[in-house]
């Protein structure tokens, strides 16, 4: 496991200038007017010239300004990282909610974060069971609903343990504290991907429950095709926006959660926005408790917030790229009818 890691904190530099190149192409006024425009006719909007025109400059700066935070993160200390990352994936969100919602921000109520950490003890705290609450407003649920189609969330509890469970980077230290992974590695089967059928063991369904309760999770995204003696064959309708597929950043495979739980079905972005969130607030507000876990990294809770919060910098700016990516190639309404 050690070797992995040090083997990924050494491509790190060259991955982060790859991946921040593919968000620059969109950083220019010409070419994000058009981009818009063409979201917008797909979208079937009246005035979507106009919005095109008056959306393009905001586009841009907001993913600049997403680049900068970001970049200053990845050259900063671990203890003001989460709030660098957090602040950066934020304006990196309202670029892409632009995309998806031409008149954002249309209220004040969806510029709140959209989350809420609860009061923290002095003692005995313990990240891996603290959790965040969703709020009725805020920027969360607006982009949960409007780029996700995630709805029905207010007043859920997200819980830091589960939602670091489904960051496919941090399954190696999972499985070195635990013994347990929590992802099996995708299959390429021709057009279809294969998981093993143990997999059954995990959700503890037969192969035809297991099939219902994907489908309506996933709301048809994701099915069953088949299965055989060590197999069960998957459809997906994309693997980048199918969880519980998940794309593991440094060995560049698909993974399938273990987990049958929420989380395991939320898209990745609403994940590293909830975790960034709380950590964020912890290294704001609760410096005694963030300053005595960097320097004395106490516990099983040091390895996994460190490991996460790098990585979060190097696959955010994936993660924004592969949704404008796939917003730039999403049929119209005409052609999807």
């Amino acid at each position: 496991m050690l070797d992995s890691l040090e083997n990924s904190e050494e491509n790190m530099n060259k991955r982060f200038l790859q991946i921040n190149s593919d968000l620059i192409a969109y950083q220019n006024a010409a070419h994000a007017k058009g981009f818009l425009l063409q979201c917008y006719q797909m979208q079937g909007l009246s005035n979507a010239e106009e919005a095109a025109y008056t959306n393009c400059t905001r586009f841009v700066y907001s993913l600049e300004h997403g680049d900068l935070y970001l970049n200053q993160a990845f050259q900063s200390p671990l203890a003001i990282q989460p709030a660098l990352a957090f602040y950066g994936l934020s304006h990196y969100i309202k670029a892409c909610l632009l995309t998806v919602d031409a008149d954002y921000p249309a209220t004040v109520q969806v510029l709140a974060h959209g989350l809420s950490a609860r009061k923290r003890k002095k003692q005995n705290y313990s990240f891996l069971q603290d959790e965040v609450r969703t709020q009725r407003y805020g920027l969360f649920t607006h982009f949960s609903n409007k780029m996700f189609h995630v709805e029905h969330l207010e007043g859920t509890k997200l819980k830091m343990n589960a939602l670091l469970k489904q960051v496919p980077e941090l399954s190696s230290i999972f499985s070195f504290q635990s013994g347990k992974a929590p992802f099996e590695k995708v299959q390429q089967k021709d057009e279809n991907y294969a998981i093993p059928i143990q997999l059954l063991d995990d959700y503890q369904m037969t192969e035809h429950r297991f099939s219902e309760f994907l489908e309506a999770k996933t709301m048809g995204r994701v099915n069953v095709i088949e299965a055989d003696k060590h197999l069960i064959y998957l459809k997906p309708l994309s693997l980048s926006l199918s969880p519980p597929f998940r794309f593991h950043f440094f060995t560049n495979e698909w993974v399938f959660s273990k987990s049958k739980e929420s989380e395991a079905f939320y898209p990745e972005l609403l994940i590293y926005y909830s975790l960034l969130y709380n950590l964020s607030m912890i290294a704001r507000y609760e410096t005694e408790w963030w300053y005595d876990l960097l320097k004395h990294a106490p516990g099983k809770e040091y390895s996994l917030i460190k490991y996460f919060t790098e990585v979060s910098i190097q696959k955010i700016p994936l993660l924004i790229a592969q949704f404008l990516h796939t917003q730039k190639n999403k049929p119209s309404n005409n052609e999807s009818q």
